[in-house]
């Protein structure tokens, strides 16, 4: 979104996020309006009685008269202008924009994604270790955790998780140039180095992930929106992402190995239902098998923990000792959200 503010400051912002903005103008002392000059193809920050408060296009070397030009904000959120030759079919050029480095463009790859550029032209959108895509055909939706952890459980420790280094990456705090202070660092701490860091971050459950940089430790709290991965921006820079050890998730074993197979395979055909959380269905599914009938009880619960673990909403899918737990019968299961109210 491009807005010009009431204070007289241009701003790009993503409208999707509370975003102070990652590119803007410096407020000016009057009212202005933006501007496109006819005779120099420039575009200037006007005041009200018409003086040019400050150009933001530069070195437009194409003459008017010859040329269209068009102004627009791109769908990786870069505001640019284009020239395009009236007599010819070159196609458009671009001679300005507003944005250098593209990875600087608030949540470009949305949440728990990482942006990488090599060229500062074209960007390409990764997840972050632990992280899975929320849809890979569109970037910007971002990622969700392979596993919801709660880090500061009361049975939790340093040593059930892993801290991933990813060199020349950074978890920036909103921009260096954000002008209202937009800050999400939980902690920095200076006069360490490197392993010093990975020790403050792993000793904190607060601390989802931290980069290390210049003498300095940056603790950081979720959401992690702009990751990024962009030289020369992010060089000699430790970006860490703290995730749980693999060994600490052991599979869940059925107690009674002598019940049938197809219970669970019945169950499994039932989890692709979405008519399975309504009342009254479920027993009626099952009803031609006596021997799921026999032991109805279990098989509901099993069918309530497996809704509960497709959740669409991540955030509120079990862990998996709360999973174990409902299996054992040892806490109560609730009904899980209707999976019809996440589609859209």
């Amino acid at each position: 979104m491009l807005e010009m503010q009431n204070d007289g400051n241009l701003v790009l912002s993503a409208y999707r996020f509370a975003d102070p903005g990652y590119w803007f103008t410096i407020a000016q002392p009057t009212t202005v309006r933006l501007e496109f000059n006819n005779d120099t193809a420039f575009m200037y920050l006007v005041n009200t009685t018409g003086d040019n408060v400050r150009p933001l296009t530069v070195n437009v070397s194409t003459s008017v008269g010859d040329y269209y030009y068009r102004a627009t904000i791109n769908d990786h959120g870069d505001f640019q202008q284009f020239s395009h030759h009236k007599s010819n079919s070159s196609g458009w050029t671009r001679v300005w924009r507003a944005i250098g480095d593209p990875c600087v463009v608030n949540a470009i790859c949305g949440v728990y994604g990482m942006c990488s550029s090599q060229n500062n032209e074209i960007i390409s959108c990764a997840c972050l270790p632990g992280y899975s895509p929320w849809d890979p055909s569109i970037p910007s939706k971002g990622c969700y955790p392979d596993t919801v952890i709660d880090f500061c459980a009361p049975n939790s420790s340093a040593s059930n998780f892993s801290l991933e280094p990813i060199r020349n990456a950074d978890f920036p705090n909103g921009l260096n140039t954000d002008p209202n202070g937009f800050n999400t660092d939980m902690a920095k701490i200076t006069g360490v180095d490197e392993e010093d860091c990975r020790k403050a971050i792993m000793d904190d459950c607060f601390a989802v992930a931290g980069v290390f940089a210049e003498s300095a430790c940056y603790k950081k709290r979720m959401p992690l929106l702009n990751a990024r991965k962009s030289i020369p921006s992010t060089q000699n820079r430790v970006a860490f992402i703290k995730n749980p050890k693999a060994n600490n998730h052991p599979q869940i074993q059925d107690k009674d190995d002598d019940s049938p197979s197809r219970i669970a395979l019945l169950a499994g055909l039932l989890l692709c239902s979405t008519m399975a959380v309504r009342a009254g269905n479920l027993h009626a599914i099952v009803s031609h098998d006596s021997e799921v009938l026999e032991d109805f009880c279990r098989f509901e619960r099993m069918v309530l923990v497996g809704l509960w673990c497709i959740c669409p909403n991540p955030a509120l899918r079990p862990s998996m000792k709360k999973v174990t737990q409902m299996l054992e019968g040892t806490s109560e299961i609730d009904v899980p959200p209707s999976i019809e109210a996440y589609l859209f």
